[in-house]
């Protein structure tokens, strides 16, 4: 038997009969299948705070005039945030499951990245979490054909860019290919066939190799070296 893994899966869907539940529901059975720990931070079910706060700290190191990015420093951070982040320093593989809504992620799920990360002593390529695969799971009410470079949506990966590169790569995680369901409310043919997709591609996760972003070795004082893909041309290239 392979290594046993631990899973986190973040998941953001109101409604727990929907498409995005089935994904949720198969992970689970999958992983668990397969003898892996897996723990899920249902956002919804939490009624997770979307909207970062002083509330979000037991204390402040500056009371007259309120920064984020110094109060999350301090490590005052109240229990609900601390508990998230230590699931994520305890998963070897972190899952966000969620549609697309709005071009952009659920606000419930936005919020969690806004409240649970923050900018750790190293990034990217010598991120904290750089040993930590994550993937995105996906759902589009539109088909594939208005999320390309000349679809009328626009490149999706472009759209997701800010979580893969911006999130994910920034503090260091290995960032797999993102999983797409296209179309998923437009027939059950088409969501059968997204979740047979999902199931055989979980089957086999921990084998797969994450994109190939460039490290920060590879940039200087006029930005990427000549002759090096950008980190947006490489996911774009798996479209």
């Amino acid at each position: 038997m392979s290594e046993k893994k631990k899973i986190l899966i973040i998941y953001a869907h109101p409604e727990p009969k929907s498409f995005n539940g089935a994904l949720l529901n198969k992970a689970i059975e999958i992983f668990q299948n397969q003898e892996h720990e897996v723990k899920v931070s249902d956002l919804y079910e939490m009624n997770f705070q979307a909207v970062a706060t002083k509330k979000d700290f037991t204390s402040l190191k500056n009371p007259e005039f309120f920064k984020m990015q110094l109060e999350q420093r301090q490590n005052n951070m109240i229990d609900e945030i601390k508990n998230e982040q230590k699931k994520v320093e305890w998963a070897d593989l972190v899952i966000f499951i969620f549609p697309l809504w709005w071009s952009g992620l659920p606000a419930i799920l936005k919020g969690w990245f806004d409240r649970v990360f923050y900018q750790w002593p190293k990034l990217y390529d010598q991120g904290v979490f750089k040993e930590k695969k994550s993937l995105l799971s996906v759902s589009t009410g539109a088909p594939r054909s208005l999320y390309t470079e000349r679809g009328l949506n626009g490149n999706i990966s472009k759209i997701l860019y800010s979580i893969t590169h911006g999130c994910l790569y920034f503090c260091g995680f290995q960032v797999l290919p993102t999983s797409y369901h296209y179309s998923v409310g437009q027939s059950e043919k088409i969501a059968e066939e997204c979740l047979l997709s999902w199931e055989e591609r979980l089957k086999n996760i921990f084998d797969e190799k994450s994109l190939n972003f460039n490290g920060l070795k590879d940039y200087g004082e006029r930005g990427l070296s000549q002759g090096k893909k950008t980190d947006l041309e490489i996911i774009g290239e798996l479209l």
